[in-house]
């Protein structure tokens, strides 16, 4: 009962900071906006914003967690509010630590989605194409650009996911054996799954002796 309390309120203040961020942002105080996140991050989550962009993904996700697993809703309100402080640091044209802020975030919010992770009155949905159209105008890194891979996949998005993987193989960012049991577990779909991705068996018999072809060349 403490921990659910715990994580209302939360929930409940999180989302007063963001308002009162935005409203502070209309105003044109970003730098008092970035402040009043950031020490709302360090109150109740022991967290600041320079340590959660320092830790990779996996520790980020451990610091967030109960019992072995992370916390639904303390993932999303790190997400949210990296992403507000993305907005802000954007507004005051630091595009290098906008950026990988934007992209944490929606790594944060794919592992959400591909995790069954919900959290009432938060529509990580709506997050994740608000972010993505963020990040439109950058190069994605290759952390990102794997989350995406296995968000699609996740989502039955076949043939996205086949081109994302290619994208990755362009960068060097995929191993064969991956690629290789990527094509394995679509192989196992059934024919209904993989139109419904996009994707016939012809083209994933074709698209599967081209990695081969690829790999072979690398």
């Amino acid at each position: 009962m403490f921990e659910r309390d715990y994580l209302i309120r939360l929930l409940t203040q999180a989302g007063l900071v963001l308002g009162k961020a935005m409203g502070l942002r209309q105003q044109q105080k970003q730098k008092e906006a970035l402040d009043l996140i950031d020490e709302f991050l360090g109150r109740e989550l022991r967290l600041r914003s320079r340590l959660a962009m320092g830790l990779s993904d996996e520790d980020l996700l451990s610091m967030l967690s109960v019992t072995g697993s992370p916390n639904a809703e303390s993932v999303a309100v790190v997400a949210a509010l990296l992403q507000q402080e993305a907005d802000l640091l954007h507004d005051l044209g630091e595009t290098g630590e906008s950026v990988p802020r934007y992209a944490k975030a929606l790594r944060l919010s794919l592992y959400m989605l591909r995790h069954g992770m919900e959290v009432e009155g938060w529509d990580v949905r709506a997050r994740v194409l608000e972010l993505q159209k963020a990040l439109e105008p950058y190069e994605p890194d290759t952390e990102t650009m794997r989350a995406i891979w296995q968000w699609h996949e996740a989502e039955g998005r076949l043939a996205d996911a086949e081109n994302t993987l290619y994208e990755l193989a362009d960068k060097q960012a995929v191993t064969k054996a991956e690629g290789d049991e990527f094509y394995e577990r679509m192989a196992a779909c059934d024919d209904d799954a993989l139109e419904a991705g996009e994707l016939t068996r012809e083209e994933l018999e074709e698209g599967r002796r081209q990695w081969s072809a690829l790999m072979k060349e690398k």
